[in-house]
């Protein structure tokens, strides 16, 4: 019996996406900002033009690159949304604002017991491990050959044992792609007494992620409570993005 059509197309798509992606590197070093949509494909940037879901977190970076700040990226997996980050503010000619991206490059911890479903079990997606499928040599290799070297930062390791290392940073954008309850309340204790007045917090989890990750709405509100922050949306359905804007 022959192979299914997707079992054969695959291979030789990601065949074609590795042959064509120095050369797209090379052209994107040279200019940014004249970048097609295929390339940002092809070179793992993501941009609004073929990912909806990043409209919020672009237009999080435009909204602050002026404030002074850091950025930020906690939940970083493949590095699409950090490069998407950082190619915004290329887009601009702004190049001196560093951009972070902090994650365990293990997958998961273990989920508490906050982060299970309502009949008591877990979302095979919440489970401990889960998004350990990444390289963070390989990422540190790309954020170098797309010109970003100088500019991106990785932070290897849990959060409860990495931020510390940025105590004395201040910053003007935080994406929070943390998915698990103790993740995220980690990152909103350390980074939210340093974001900067008018700076974004942007969650990628809150809403329409509650059926896989139930926990993350719970810290975000149990955080919030007593904060004079509202939450604001940005987008409609499955691309919807919550966030908030530093008083």
């Amino acid at each position: 019996m022959s192979a299914p059509i997707h079992q054969l197309v695959l291979p030789l798509a990601r065949r074609a996406r590795s042959l064509a992606w120095p050369r797209f590197a090379n052209n994107y070093r040279k200019n940014p900002a004249s970048s097609s949509r295929l390339a940002l494909k092809v070179l793992g940037i993501a941009d609004p033009s073929y990912r909806p879901a990043f409209a919020a977190l672009a237009n999080a970076v435009e909204k602050t690159c002026h404030l002074g700040g850091h950025m930020i990226e906690c939940g970083v997996f493949r590095g699409g949304t950090l490069l998407g980050i950082a190619h915004r503010l290329a887009c601009r000619g702004i190049r001196d604002v560093t951009v972070i991206g902090c994650d365990s490059f293990e997958g998961f911890p273990s989920p508490g017991e906050e982060d299970q479903l309502e009949d008591g079990s877990f979302h095979e997606r919440a489970l401990q491990g889960v998004f350990s499928d990444t390289d963070y040599d390989g990422l540190r290799s790309r954020i170098a050959a797309l010109g970003y070297g100088g500019q991106i930062e990785l932070l290897k390791g849990f959060f409860e044992d990495t931020l510390s290392q940025l105590s004395e940073v201040r910053f003007s954008l935080v994406h929070l792609d943390c998915d698990l309850y103790q993740s995220y309340l980690t990152c909103l204790e350390f980074l939210y007494p340093r974001l900067l007045k008018g700076g974004y917090m942007v969650f990628d989890e809150y809403d329409t992620s509650a059926p896989v990750y139930p926990g993350a709405r719970k810290a975000i509100d149990q955080f919030l409570a007593d904060k004079p922050e509202k939450l604001q949306r940005f987008g409609e359905g499955e691309y919807e993005r919550w966030y908030l804007v530093k008083q």
